[in-house]
């Protein structure tokens, strides 16, 4: 059995659950801070200082950067991330579009469980 002092604290055990690859998440939904539903995550860019998120619905593309700041939470079993979009993105990009009909990731559909 093993000893209270081997075993990992609550705040380990959370950041070994918070790992994934960037493989794990492509083709999650992606909502916003008012739980919008943004598009698909299709692509990762790296930028040398920090990834930028892909995130494509329709013929619309988000570009998120991949920063703790932006990223709240990523929900492997739901296969759902949600993001605080950071200030000006709607000046650059627009307000937010809902994407609550079909999601398509790569030419594939995507259906919930």
């Amino acid at each position: 059995m093993k000893q209270k002092k081997d075993m990992p604290s609550p705040s380990e055990a959370c950041k070994a659950y918070k790992t994934w690859k960037v493989s794990d998440i492509l083709g999650f939904e992606v909502f916003n801070q008012t739980g919008e539903r943004l598009g698909i995550l299709s692509d990762v860019i790296s930028t040398g200082s920090n990834d930028v998120w892909v995130v494509k619905y329709d013929n619309e593309e988000y570009l998120i950067p991949a920063l703790k700041s932006v990223i709240k939470e990523v929900n492997l079993s739901r296969k759902k991330i949600f993001v605080e979009l950071p200030s000006g993105f709607e000046s650059s990009y627009g307000p937010a579009k809902s994407a609550d009909g079909i999601l398509e990731y790569n030419g594939y559909m995507v259906y919930e469980d």
